[in-house]
């Protein structure tokens, strides 16, 4: 009998299942646990977020072997477009990911790569600059599209400061630009495809700054728009303006449905504009008193939709059948400020989230949020998964001046929103600190145990590696996980015993199938739950039932196998395939 161990990793080790044991009985949260919907279901993931950059490699593998040991599943990665293509067109360079998705799944972990489309910088928490391949401006000067003569910002959001924002492609140029985003993602097909053809957990698409699907409402190209101002509009390009001003006349019919439904007298379909004074707009009540102010919102809400659902169908159709097991994610941003005070859902109006049409109190409309929500029922037959994030479920309600914020009531409804759907949705902390204080891991245990949140992503590994942080997701993963197994590996002389083998689960049974096991004498192999040996099964025969800690599963000589484990009953069949 023989117990594989990788000395360097049984100190984190240790102290992951010392943690546990400690943690088993431990009290957290006040609803009981049957009220979740992530408890033991076999949707609950527990993931971290990598950093931005990584520069030490060391500390980012301690790290992630800590996490790995009280059950984390997964790491979270920004796979950064200027960063791959920054060289030149068609020019990509993967080494630095060649590093990144070694060391994590080195580690037993999967990888969630982040299509991240968008700059790393100018937002909350950006500890790096990386911009958007620089020689994609000039690649559409004198495009057209619409109509419109593209300039050197005809790609960038205009906002109503007149200021252009270079974070990403304002999304009413993404017809123009989604030959980009698709050879993107071929590209990383072609380079990942088969070395971790099952280790992609998800798929996440970046659709907009800091990769949520919004507009950059309170963004640095702007002044005076940040937290916890209504921000800034950013419909104010030629681009937006043709688009509003098609999208009136078809809604209306003519110009002079236009008129009648508006009570205005324009006289050309160019008079059709944004606010020209977009403070009144907000202060006087317009965006959400009158059919003029209603109508913009809706077209805004929608032209923000109308492109994330045109980026994640670009995305799936160039993942084809790659990454099998991989479901396709994206973010939205909770915007939790403006929500009551002078000018109430005023900054989720301007970063695009919400409609003023509907009643924004109403569960039926998702107070607000039908549509952006919706998004993933639109994407769903595409034969993946779609999973909605949402962020910012560490914060309490501090509805008072200036800050007006509804967070932990914003979680509820977008959760409950999603639950209405029938979405699938997960969350995220808007902020690294947030979840270092029980006060933060308190409103994320209520957010699970009160809505249909299905997993969590924690901003950053660093976070979570230790202190308050390692404790309390440990105590999180405990809680909503149980007994339930998220991992199960072959590891044997196939494969030097490391982890590039996982199986994959449906129901109880897990399945690795074209178990490739080399020529010469002593081929064998053992189950790894966790991936670090603290949880193993091994028997004598080619099926049978497996002993925790037992010995090693011999096979014979160059055969190639299809290998199951029923995780319930323990039985395990190793049937050769040639």
């Amino acid at each position: 009998m023989r117990i594989h161990q990788h000395p360097r990793r049984a100190g984190a080790l240790s102290l992951g299942l010392a943690l546990l044991a400690s943690l088993v009985v431990a009290p957290i949260g006040a609803a009981p646990a049957s009220a979740a919907a992530a408890t033991n279901s076999p949707d609950f993931t527990a993931n971290v977020m990598a950093p931005l950059e990584v520069f030490d490699f060391t500390q980012f593998g301690n790290q992630l072997s800590t996490v790995k040991a009280y059950g984390v599943d997964a790491v979270s990665v920004d796979v950064w477009w200027g960063k791959v293509e920054g060289a030149g067109d068609n020019q990509f360079n993967w080494s630095y990911y060649d590093q990144v998705f070694q060391t994590i799944t080195s580690r037993g972990l999967d990888i969630v790569p982040i299509f991240s489309f968008h700059q790393c910088g100018g937002n909350v928490g950006d500890t790096c600059n990386i911009p958007l391949p620089s020689w994609l401006w000039g690649k559409y000067t004198g495009a057209a599209l619409n109509g419109v003569t593209l300039d050197a910002n005809g790609l960038k959001h205009r906002s109503e400061q007149g200021n252009f924002s270079s974070e990403t492609v304002q999304g009413w140029a993404t017809p123009l630009v989604q030959n980009e985003y698709q050879a993107f993602t071929q590209a990383f097909v072609a380079r990942y495809g088969t070395t971790y053809a099952n280790r992609m957990q998800e798929i996440n698409v970046s659709l907009g700054p800091a990769g949520e699907l919004r507009y950059p409402s309170y963004n640095g190209h702007d002044s005076g728009t940040g937290y916890p101002t209504r921000g800034g509009l950013q419909s104010y390009s030629p681009l937006a303006v043709k688009s509003f001003q098609q999208w009136a006349v078809t809604k209306y019919g003519t110009l002079a449905g236009v008129n009648t439904a508006w009570g205005t007298s324009l006289t050309s379909q160019t008079q059709i504009q944004p606010p020209s004074n977009a403070g009144f707009f907000f202060s006087s009540g317009d965006y959400r008193n009158i059919r003029y102010g209603k109508d913009f919102v809706d077209w805004y809400n929608k032209s923000l939709v109308d492109h994330g659902e045109r980026m994640l169908d670009t995305v799936l159709a160039a993942l084809g059948s790659s990454f099998p097991g991989a479901e396709i994610g994206y973010k939205i941003p909770g915007v939790h400020w403006s929500m009551t005070g002078p000018t109430p859902r005023a900054a989720e109006v301007a970063a695009g989230l919400i409609q003023t049409s509907v009643d924004m109190y109403a569960a039926s409309t998702g107070r607000g949020y039908a549509n952006i929500v919706g998004l993933a029922n639109r994407v769903a037959d595409s034969g993946r998964g779609v999973i909605l994030h949402f962020t910012c479920l560490e914060f309490n309600d501090e509805n008072f001046a200036p800050q007006y914020s509804q967070a932990k009531t914003l979680v509820g409804w977008v959760g409950a929103e999603a639950g209405r759907q029938n979405v699938k949705i997960k969350g995220e902390n808007a902020l690294a600190g947030g979840i270092t204080s029980n006060t933060g891991w308190d409103n994320v245990n209520q957010a699970f145990d009160n809505s249909p949140y299905l997993g969590m992503t924690v901003l950053r590994v660093g976070e979570v590696a230790s202190g308050t942080g390692q404790t309390r997701y440990a105590q999180f993963i405990q809680k909503y996980r149980g007994t339930a197994w998220n991992t199960l590996f072959v590891r044997g002389t196939h494969n030097n015993w490391d982890l590039s083998t996982k199986m994959i689960k449906s129901g109880s049974t897990w399945t690795a199938t074209n178990v490739q096991f080399p020529t010469g004498t002593g081929q064998r192999f053992k189950f790894d739950v966790r991936g670090e040996w603290s949880l193993n099964y091994g028997g004598t025969s080619l099926s049978g039932t497996a002993v925790q800690n037992g010995g090693d599963i011999p096979v014979a000589s160059g055969g190639r196998y299809t290998i199951t484990f029923n995780e319930s009953t323990k039985q395990y069949t190793a049937t050769r395939t040639n």
